[in-house]
């Protein structure tokens, strides 16, 4: 069962087995990450839309939010692709995020989206994995898949290079071996 409660109010569960959603709060979490991933697919094949606010503001608004978020111990993690409502198309960055006491992939999605919302950012989940994240032996290791958004080629090692990139004193790892 998940720690993070959803709109509708009950706690998300997902199979521990396949990932798959177990009740409504769960698929509701799902669909929205999946909506995002479509909206985001159309969005790119329409040839022409107004952006409201100027490509700076908007690499502004990014650059003040932290390319990792991650919670320390192992733990699951997504990464999302994440802009700014209004903002010139292609104007993004992709965040690495995890969040201690949530057992399932969705749930990090949904708790990070929680956070980015309230300040104008949309998100679209690249994928997952599982992350250790050691600040005493400065290291990070990534590997697996999530089982909800599916094995991702080349998030796995995009992710390492961001945590390398924001840790550069840590020995960073990766691998698509293992869930």
């Amino acid at each position: 069962f998940s720690m993070a409660d959803s709109a509708l109010g009950a706690a998300a569960q997902w199979d521990d087995v396949t990932g798959a959603p177990l009740n409504d709060a769960a698929r509701s979490i799902l669909e929205e990450a999946k909506a995002t991933i479509a909206k985001s697919s159309a969005a790119s094949s329409k040839s022409s839309s107004k952006a409201v606010i100027s490509e700076d503001a908007a690499r502004a608004i990014l650059a003040a939010i932290p390319d990792v978020d991650l919670a320390t111990g192992e733990h699951k993690y997504v990464q999302v692709i994440i802009s700014v409502k209004g903002a010139p198309k292609g104007v993004s960055k992709p965040i690495v995020t995890s969040t201690a006491g949530l057992m399932y992939h969705p749930d990090m999605y949904d708790a990070a989206m929680k956070k980015l919302k309230p300040l104008g950012i949309t998100g679209r989940v690249v994928g997952g994995g599982r992350i250790n994240l050691d600040h005493g032996a400065k290291t990070a290791s990534v590997w697996g898949y999530s089982k909800s958004f599916g094995r991702v080629e080349g998030c796995n090692e995009r992710s390492a290079e961001i945590i390398g990139r924001f840790h550069p004193d840590y020995r960073v790892t990766w691998s698509d071996d293992g869930y």
